[in-house]
């Protein structure tokens, strides 16, 4: 009999797919706590409900626990339902944004899910595990004679470096996870996490939701260890940075850089970060430690969109940082939402253009989506155009928008336009034959071989469904 089995939902996108980090983290906290765990990651490995239930009667769990964001709410209604049905005895969990965003609803839509944890989950799950009495955990919600019970919250975990490194050994294949087909990176690789949370307030992001725009960092010294570990345990040959901010705090960074480079692995790297915290003495040292690609969070081209986002950034900032990287050698990849609040023609012209000027080497646009949680989210609310169908909170295939006249299918037409007149125009293709090396040609091979999806999500958003 297994402690517990943890079940990741699918995917619903093939372009980039990390190791389930929430489950992973909890999966390994449990662990050292001598609890036997299973992880179930239906991203990797699509499976039938009989399929799922066929799986619980083998691993035989005293409990479930589920990772739920809003796209996977009616998958965990229909298959809890029928957990229930089969096996009665299973004590059902689930947490995650959309629970702590939303832990009324999601009770009263999950109906046959027992106890539904809110916020960082390590410490929340091994009580439920050690039996302590409900009343008497932190950062819980459940039924209580038919009433909604909704304890205090629990405490952040202070020391991050006291956590067991993920449980990826729990997990079938960790060469299926992939960075993107657009990343330029090698295999075997790694996903890692060295912070928690984000301290700005764009309006859009459900990153408060969980960490309340609080940052709390892994040390330098105990990342370098858990890349020691994915190197000769996994061989890894490639990292991504999954954190919100990687580059924010500057001396941590400089240490983990300092760190690579005295190891002299012959790994690469990438991470994600903000346009407005680079420079060029930075970028050199990230180049030099085996940096070659990051992610920003550009959003729009337009001065208004970014103030009414309260991206707290500049146009000039953007240019600047994309000229920085550019004289470091590094490559870059931004990221674009269109449908904002104020969100015109001409300023999704304004993004066009400034495409032009930062020439990023790749890009990814979304659609506008007010999840749960989010300051977007209750201006919706507020408005009565808030739609309570899960499964369009994808970022690419919602269709209501607060406060622009422009309608999805003109967003839509908007952001195929984006992709196709840039990608296709000849100062793209001038840029990328300045720089093109060996892992730009597999990259674009990896998007050769998923064109008819790319082309799909081009016209029409998210790839696949979790399914209803």
């Amino acid at each position: 009999m297994t402690d517990i089995l943890l079940i990741n939902p699918s995917s619903t996108t093939v372009q980039n797919n990390p190791i389930p980090f929430g489950l992973a983290y909890i999966a390994g906290f449990l662990e050292k706590n001598n609890f036997s765990v299973r992880i179930l990651d239906l991203s990797i490995k699509s499976m039938t409900d009989e399929e799922i239930l066929s799986n619980i009667e083998k691993t035989n769990p005293k409990k479930i626990g589920f990772s739920c964001m809003s796209v996977h709410v009616s998958f965990i209604k229909r298959i809890t339902k029928k957990i229930k049905e089969k096996f009665d005895r299973i004590i059902l969990i689930a947490g995650g944004t959309h629970i702590t965003a939303l832990p009324n609803e999601s009770i009263n839509e999950l109906e046959n899910v027992d106890l539904f944890v809110l916020g960082e989950g390590e410490k929340t799950i091994l009580e439920i595990m050690k039996n302590i009495k409900l009343s008497k955990i932190n950062g819980i919600a459940y039924i209580e004679n038919k009433k909604v019970q909704i304890n205090p919250p629990r405490e952040f975990i202070k020391d991050l470096d006291g956590l067991p490194f993920p449980a990826r050994h729990l997990l079938a294949n960790i060469n299926k996870y992939q960075l993107g087909f657009d990343w330029e990176g090698r295999k075997p690789s790694a996903t890692i996490f060295s912070s928690r949370g984000c301290p700005f307030n764009c309006i859009y992001c459900a990153s408060k939701i969980m960490w309340k725009q609080r940052v709390r960092f892994r040390s330098a010294e105990n990342i370098l260890e858990e890349i020691d570990f994915l190197v000769k345990k996994y061989r890894v040959k490639e990292i991504l940075f999954y954190d919100d901010h990687f580059v924010l705090d500057k001396e941590r960074l400089v240490k983990i850089c300092k760190g690579l480079i005295k190891r002299n692995y012959n790994l690469t790297w990438c991470c994600l970060s903000r346009v407005d915290c680079m420079t060029l003495k930075i970028a050199k040292l990230m180049k030099k430690s085996g940096c070659h690609m990051i992610s920003f969070g550009v959003e729009s081209g337009s001065q208004t969109i970014l103030n009414v986002m309260k991206k707290n950034v500049k146009i000039k900032d953007i240019v600047k940082t994309f000229e920085i990287c550019k004289k470091a050698g590094m490559h870059t990849k931004a990221s674009f939402i269109f449908g904002a609040p104020k969100e015109t023609e001409e300023t999704i012209n304004e993004t066009q253009k400034l495409l032009k000027i930062i020439r990023p080497d790749y890009i990814w646009l979304f659609i506008m989506t007010p999840l749960p949680g989010t300051e977007l989210y209750k201006m919706h609310e507020k408005a009565g155009i808030i739609s309570k169908d899960w499964a369009m909170y994808d970022q690419t295939t919602y269709n209501k928008f607060y406060d622009t006249n422009l309608t999805y299918e003109e967003l839509r037409t908007a952001v195929a336009k984006t992709y196709k007149s840039y990608y296709f125009s000849f100062g793209y293709a001038f840029s990328q034959i300045k720089k093109f090396n060996l892992p730009k040609f597999f990259a674009y091979f990896r998007l050769f071989k998923l064109l008819p999806y790319a082309l799909k999500y081009i016209k029409k958003g998210r790839l696949k469904n979790e399914g209803d």
